[in-house]
């Protein structure tokens, strides 16, 4: 019983993950319990970056320390790092973002399906992009997550929680 129950928690956690000092960007959210709460991603790497001159081929990955989140809001803060409810980050400490490909749009944005793994959970997240420049490249990017596909619970938060990234990509 004892073996299952450590196989079971190995499993379920996210695993230790060395991150770089700096981002080449910033990755922000809102979330609402009442009044928007910024939310900052302050530590992530990319684990692939391919084929940015053609975004219709694109391979991105991405590791996000959710051990880093930070807002103005100190009881926040600790309550979204230790409460199953919210990120739980002692337990699930990253999350992974992976893009493979995405259409152009008429506006000139790209539409890709991203799958985002978070909180031991994997779902398809559709996220638009805009990618300017010819290397470093620039780009803005914005998505909804259902925060409840995601074992978000607690009635405080409205369930769509709108992301924002705006990055400098090396390549």
């Amino acid at each position: 019983t004892a073996l299952i129950i450590i196989t079971t928690l190995l499993y379920c956690a996210s695993p230790v993950v060395s991150f770089p000092t700096g981002t080449p960007g910033t990755i922000t959210f809102i979330g609402n319990a009442g009044s928007d709460n910024t939310f900052t991603v302050n530590r992530w790497k990319f684990d692939q970056l391919e084929n940015l001159a053609d975004p219709t081929n694109i391979k991105v990955a991405a590791t996000l320390d959710m051990t880093s989140i930070t807002t103005g809001w100190k009881d926040l803060e600790k309550n979204l790092h230790k409460k199953k409810e919210y990120f739980n980050s002692k337990k699930f400490n990253t999350a992974q973002v992976k893009i493979e490909g995405a259409t152009l749009q008429e506006d000139g944005s790209y539409l890709a399906e991203a799958l985002l793994s978070l909180k031991g959970v994997q779902r398809s997240v559709p996220i638009t992009f805009t990618l300017t420049g010819s290397g470093p490249y620039q780009l803005e990017a914005k998505a909804t997550v259902m925060r409840r596909k995601f074992k978000f619970t607690g009635n405080g938060p409205e369930e769509e929680v709108p992301l924002n990234f705006d990055l400098t990509l090396p390549i």
